[in-house]
This record gives structure tokens, C-alpha cells and sequence, in this order.
């Protein structure tokens, strides 16, 4: 049994389930390494992303520790042909938005901009599922100058 806070193997082995079943994602690994398993990285093909987006292939990033009452968790998108960045994070940075914020930051931005967010689904997977519906059907259709 993991540790309250530890990194749960079986949680990352059930996410990298989830983002592989992304149609946008072409590979997913564990950070640093497969024993080590600190985290999850996602490439992106820039070419199955709507719009499509340059040359290089934007990344996901996973970071998910069981926590009672909350999880900790980050989800993150970042892609460098727009210089553009966004994010779910559930932590202790901005409590005065409740317990999770979405955060983004596009390339005319100084600093990122934050915005509490209520997730419907409850489970890790579910919510990983919904953080990338909601990235890749609806904000990334969103042009980055409008944010």
C-alpha cells in the first residue's frame, strides 16, 4: 500500500491507459523512468491536433498523488510552436480559488492567467479523461489570442 501523498503505480499504469486512448497522442512514458514512475509524458502530433499547429510536437504532462480529502494533481499542456501553455492543477497555489484552477499563458503574456475550475467527474481517470476532452474539443479550437 502507497503512502498518503506517494505516487501510486497502479493509478500512473491506469492514466497512461487513458492518455494512450487519446487520438491526439502518439506516445506516452514515464518520468523520469519506468521504475521510477514520478510522472507521465505525453507527445502530441501536432497534425492530429484541431487546428492543426506547427512542425513540433506539443506535450502532455501528468503528475497525480493520492491525497485525502484532494488529490494533487497537474495536467499540462504545453505547445511550442504557439508558445502557448495551459493547465488543471488541484494543489495548494491558488487555494483562493477553491480546490483545483485552470491556469494558461499564451506567447503576449507576462504571466499566466488563473481561474478556479469544479470538475464533474470524481475518479483520477475520469477526471484526466475530462481534462483532455476539454483540451483538445474546446480550448484548443479556441484561437490563443482570445484567451
Amino acid at each position: 500500500m502507497n503512502e498518503p501523498g506517494a505516487e501510486n503505480q497502479a493509478l500512473y499504469r491506469t492514466l497512461k491507459d487513458i492518455l494512450n486512448r487519446q487520438a491526439e497522442v502518439i506516445s506516452v512514458w514515464f518520468e523520469p523512468d519506468a521504475i521510477q514512475k514520478r510522472y507521465l509524458a505525453a507527445e502530441v502530433d501536432p497534425q492530429r491536433v484541431v487546428p492543426s499547429t506547427g512542425p513540433e510536437s506539443p506535450r502532455l504532462g501528468v503528475h497525480w498523488k493520492l491525497t485525502p480529502p484532494h488529490d494533487v494533481f497537474r495536467v499540462d499542456y504545453a505547445d511550442p510552436n504557439l508558445d502557448f501553455h495551459c493547465g488543471w492543477h488541484q494543489d495548494e497555489d491558488h487555494s483562493n480559488l477553491g480546490a483545483a484552477h485552470f491556469q494558461y499563458q499564451t506567447a503576449s503574456m507576462e504571466t499566466p492567467h488563473h481561474e478556479g475550475v469544479v470538475f464533474e467527474a470524481e475518479s483520477p481517470p475520469k477526471l484526466l479523461w475530462e481534462c483532455c476532452s476539454e483540451l483538445f474539443e474546446e480550448i484548443l479550437f479556441t484561437d490563443t489570442e482570445e484567451f
